[in-house]
């Protein structure tokens, strides 16, 4: 198995070109979504992956990207209230990373519709400029899919969406 620094430099190599793709595009923010869908879904994978991008000054979060439109469409709203476990990601800057089913279910509000999906293991992964957290990509697998070792990779990709999220917070 590679070592974590090298599937990161691997990760990076593969992101260079999609990245440069995508800040060329018509829609530089939904192309680096995209590419850093593509990044993940070859490493370490998901099932569903989601894009919250946080609004300080309303407490609230939306959802900027999702790989399931249908299921988790683009625009929906959060507040804090609404979202324990985000409100702790956001205020510690730090990932969560639920290994099992019963993380799923004692941490989020919509567990029934992400179990039914076959989302039972889960990273929430913040997305800083500087100490402040923009938002967090969200990764969904089947049980006990995420491990430590796979959240320096996450965090290498999800950070490849930072002009996208710097966007969405200089847009609203």
């Amino acid at each position: 198995m590679d070592s974590t620094h090298d599937r990161v430099q691997s990760a990076g190599a593969q992101a260079l070109p999609l990245l440069a793709a995508a800040l060329r595009s018509s829609d530089p923010a939904l192309a680096l979504f995209q590419a850093v869908e593509q990044g993940l879904a070859r490493a370490p994978g998901h099932r569903l992956m989601t894009v919250l991008v946080y609004f300080h000054d309303q407490g609230e979060s939306q959802r900027a990207y999702s790989s399931r439109p249908d299921q988790y469409p683009i625009g929906g709203r959060k507040t804090l209230g609404q979202a324990p476990r985000m409100r702790q990601v956001l205020a510690s800057g730090e990932p969560f990373l639920g290994h099992t089913r019963q993380d799923i279910v004692e941490n989020f509000p919509d567990h029934e519709k992400l179990l039914a999906m076959g989302c039972e293991s889960i990273v929430n992964m913040p997305v800083r400029w500087g100490a402040q957290v923009l938002g967090t990509v969200n990764l969904l697998h089947a049980e006990r899919h995420y491990a430590q070792h796979d959240l320096p990779l996450i965090e290498a990709w999800a950070h490849l969406a930072l002009p996208a999220f710097l966007a969405a917070v200089l847009r609203r």
